[in-house]
């Protein structure tokens, strides 16, 4: 059998998959497939062929068609692909505001909540990561702005006990923390349960990796000149494996906040 275009096979997979999926592999007489999905039968053995020349589906000796490995396969990652691309046309405004070489990967979209900034309600995306942040008991971060809703919230359950956490920030970061929120930054560092380390590269976004009682969530947010503009969430092994490798890259290549600015002098 020639090889075919990959084009072309995921254009047969978008245009047949109905019937690629209503194939099981114990087999499936024509004349079921043509009940079940109330199509022709010319409709039907147009699809059978496309999908039997690229090695999808195979006709059995009973004459059932039954749907191969590679068939399995490539209804899978068609799968994974639709549900990564209706992630990125929600998200579209919001991740079009990043740089196009800004570090991302289309697993952070796929199954995930979208959360953008609306006229009526333009902090919902900050609630959103503060919401994540609450429920956590440890957190790892990278930040290039400081919002009082975030202050407040890592404030608050570091000083109770609740929270262990990691941040990557700034220098302009470190300098309004220090300004602004000196008592709420030297009472956080004082609970042993906070490290705060400075970065010299540039932070694209809000990133935080968060451990909860629910298992680890990542979350993003995304800035713009008029401030937040949305806030993505997403729980699946890839986006928060994504999220950590993005934290541990900024983690290792920043150092640790001076002394001076731990003592808020």
């Amino acid at each position: 059998m020639a090889r075919p275009d990959p084009t072309e096979v995921m254009a047969v997979v978008a245009r047949r998959g109905t019937v690629l999926r209503a194939v099981d592999t114990e087999g499936v007489p024509k004349r079921d497939l043509v009940e079940s999905l109330s199509v022709s039968r010319s409709t039907i053995d147009r699809a059978v062929r496309e999908l039997e020349a690229i090695g999808f589906i195979e006709r059995q000796d009973d004459g059932r068609y039954c749907r191969t490995l590679p068939g399995q396969l490539a209804l899978s990652e068609y799968d994974q692909f639709a549900s990564r691309m209706d992630g990125l046309v929600t998200g579209v405004d919001i991740v079009s505001l990043l740089p196009a070489e800004t570090p991302f990967d289309t697993c952070v979209l796929e199954d995930a909540t979208i959360v953008a900034a609306e006229r009526h309600s333009p902090l919902v995306p900050v609630e959103s990561l503060s919401d994540l942040v609450n429920r956590a008991n440890e957190v790892d971060a990278i930040a290039p702005a400081v919002l009082p809703q975030q202050v407040e919230v890592y404030h608050a359950k570091l000083v109770e006990g609740t929270l262990d956490a990691r941040l990557v920030v700034t220098d302009v970061v470190v300098e309004r923390l220090v300004s602004a929120y000196g008592v709420e930054l030297r009472e956080s560092l004082a609970t042993g349960r906070l490290s705060v380390r400075q970065s010299d590269r540039s932070i694209p976004y809000s990133l935080v990796v968060a451990e909860t009682d629910q298992g680890t969530e990542m979350g993003l947010l995304v800035y713009a000149d008029s401030g937040v503009q949305g806030f993505i969430g997403n729980d699946t092994p890839e986006a928060v494996e994504w999220a950590r490798g993005v934290f541990d890259e900024y983690w290792s290549a920043s150092t640790p906040l001076p002394a001076a600015s731990e003592d808020n002098r």
